[in-house]
């Protein structure tokens, strides 16, 4: 037995090659489907990103049952080959996609380089996850996406990969009965864990991107590995009569639970986690069971969803779903960033198409020749014959013979360039974006006590030709209080400037909910300004109760300014809600006026950082003379509400 080669007590079989699974190419292909639905088109797929424990289970599923097949076949383990064929599956994909969207990133927006460096060696050397972790990023709040933010995913699955072989060792030392107990148990802990993480927090981002609390969906697939027998052999005998057809129609059943899964679960609930989660991977436990080899000999209703899920064109989509699913996402915040103003729908086709090319150049020239030769082997015969000349041991070529070393200069050149462009841009990034600027610049005007010693003076009005007879006084900065988010906090030192003395409640990744609760509680202890302007609708919609939960808060004795939200057209939340705002602006104009930021910044995006979200200083002053407007109109009685 060699070093890495562990053995297990079974005794070696006959050395069949493995059954692939018909069926689960097909189903690998509508999960990355159901993940770009809902990272490309938010709004359509809202449980789209379940489509990532669908891989979750296939991968426990597959990796066990081949480590299974392994130790029936050889009497043990190879744990190094094991490894190896691991690394030559996933690095080079990896390795290629972000090498080559860090050079596109560097060139085109070096907003997309801040803290590149840690998320580099978090993708080469898969703790991706660990790394969005500690550095507190939201997986769920996109208004600034990192680069590689989807490659956590296949962090968690190489740290299976890493960890679950050592235990499958272990495992088959027991008997076969007791063998799912293992997995099974570590399931229920790593759901535990899940619901622990979301139990006091309104942040799901630990919970669900945490190798420890999203596992139960490779443990269940791990799991149903050992139950079956044997899942990539051929079957000794195949089921009959009424299993045949109640399992093939539970197949059928469990994929329409899928598909249902990823249009009707939210990602903003957190019962989610782990209960909806739990109820995709269940589903798709159903579903497999339905492609074992038993199952698909016997014909049925199994047998004709695996003809269904491995129609060629599916297969083919398969096969390239993990190159698809790593190029989507940097090619998407690439493109938003270049395109921002673009539909979403063209973003989507455009992501789609270069993921889809990328990923078939890759797939056939990179990861295939890697997978079969090795990495090494498949770059020396990139460079051809002449590579064998480069050997200290042989004497120096005859004049003629170095036009054979020119054939090893031009690809020797191109690595050269390409390493020292990427270390450039690893080593020269900058440390903030320009939104990050722009916010740290409003945080220092709130935090330096720059509110003016004379007394506050009211905001600046237009005379109405009338005098009306005013019912409250006119709004000041006194009397007037701002919940926000980073888009306030960036406009902050405006705000003050133009109404001394406003009391400023803002902070960064802020949602409408968190705002209300903060209002709920300012008109509990009295503190409740008579003004209150509202300006959440950025980071997620607005929705009629909350805008009704607002007007009730304030009551009869205050006014509401609401501040419409911009954005790039990737955050789609944002126009219905603006048309929202004005709308019940309209309706209520006895006591709420709008700030139209959406209007306001419309043709001058040019003010706005590179996310086209936080306004830059002189944008800043538009935000902050729309809300003073917004607050002067109340002093005018025949003013609209709608067009403020």
């Amino acid at each position: 037995m060699g070093k890495q080669e562990l053995q297990a007590p079974r005794r070696p079989e006959a050395r069949t090659p493995a059954r692939r699974v018909r069926g689960l190419d097909g189903l690998r292909a509508l999960a990355a489907a159901a993940v770009l639905a809902y990272h490309l088109i938010p709004g359509v797929a809202i449980g789209g990103f379940l489509g990532v424990d669908v891989f979750f289970v296939l991968s426990g599923f597959l990796i066990t049952a081949l480590l299974i097949r392994e130790n029936q076949r050889f009497g043990g383990i190879n744990l190094k080959s094991f490894w190896l064929r691991r690394i030559r599956r996933l690095l080079p994909a990896v390795g290629l996609m972000s090498v080559i969207t860090l050079i596109v990133a560097g060139l085109l927006n070096r907003d997309l380089l801040v803290g590149i460096l840690p998320q580099f060696v978090g993708v080469l050397t898969f703790s991706y996850n660990w790394v969005e972790i500690s550095q507190g990023v939201s997986y769920f709040n996109q208004t600034q996406p990192h680069l590689w933010t989807n490659v956590w995913s296949l962090a968690v699955e190489q740290q299976f990969y890493l960890l679950w072989p050592l235990a499958v060792v272990g495992i088959l030392f027991l008997p076969p009965k007791w063998r799912p107990a293992v997995p099974l148990t570590l399931a229920v802990i790593s759901a535990g864990l899940m619901a622990f993480w979301v139990s006091d927090t309104t942040e799901f981002t630990r919970a669900y991107q945490g190798t420890d609390s999203h596992a139960f969906g490779l443990m269940l697939g791990a799991a149903l590995a050992m139950v079956a027998t044997d899942p990539m052999g051929m079957p000794d005998k195949v089921v009959a009569g009424w299993q045949k057809w109640l399992r093939g129609l539970l197949a059928w059943i469990c994929l329409a639970i899928i598909v249902s899964t990823w249009f009707l679960i939210p990602d903003d609930r957190a019962w989610v986690y782990p209960w909806g989660t739990l109820i995709a991977v269940v589903a798709t436990l159903g579903l497999i069971q339905g492609f074992l080899p038993q199952i698909d000999e016997a014909g049925g209703p199994g047998h004709l969803l695996a003809n269904l899920l491995d129609a060629r064109p599916l297969v083919w989509l398969g096969e390239r779903s993990y190159g698809i699913y790593l190029w989507h996402w940097p090619l998407w915040v690439i493109a938003g960033k270049m395109l921002p103003a673009a539909p979403v729908i063209l973003i989507a086709l455009i992501v789609i198409a270069g993921s889809v090319l990328a990923a078939t150049l890759s797939y056939r020239y990179v990861e295939v020749p890697m997978r079969q030769e090795g990495i090494g082997a498949t770059i020396k015969r990139w460079l051809g014959p002449s590579w064998d000349l480069i050997d200290p041991s042989t004497p120096m070529p005859k004049a003629p013979q170095w036009q054979s070393y020119r054939r090893i200069m031009a690809p020797g050149l191109v690595a050269v360039v390409v390493v020292g462009t990427v270390l450039g841009f690893l080593l020269s990034a900058p440390e903030k974006t320009q939104a990050q600027i722009a916010v740290e610049r409003g945080q220092h005007a709130l935090q330096g006590g720059s509110q003016p010693t004379e007394a506050p003076t009211e905001v600046p009005t237009q005379a109405p030709t009338e005098e009306p007879e005013p019912t409250l006084n006119p709004a000041t900065g006194e009397n007037t209080v701002v919940y926000g988010d980073s888009v306030t906090v960036a406009s902050a030192a405006h705000l003050q400037e133009l109404l001394p003395g406003v009391q400023i409640d803002a902070e960064v990744s802020r949602w409408v909910y968190q705002g209300i609760g903060r209002m709920h509680a300012a008109a509990e202890d009295g503190s409740l300004r008579t003004y209150v302007v509202v300006a959440l609708a950025t980071n997620g919609p607005v929705d009629p109760g909350q805008l009704d939960d607002m007007l009730k808060t304030i009551g009869p004795d205050r006014r509401l300014v609401l501040v419409t939200g911009f954005g790039p057209a990737r955050t789609t939340w944002v126009e219905p809600s603006a048309s929202l705002i004005r709308e019940f602006a309209q309706k209520h104009s006895d006591v709420a006026r709008v700030a139209d930021w959406n209007a306001a910044i419309r043709d001058h995006t040019d003010l706005l950082a590179s996310d086209y979200v936080h306004p830059d200083d002189d944008g800043a002053k538009i935000f902050a003379q729309t809300v003073v407007d917004a607050l002067a109109s109340f002093s005018q009685p025949d003013a609209d509400p709608s067009e403020e």
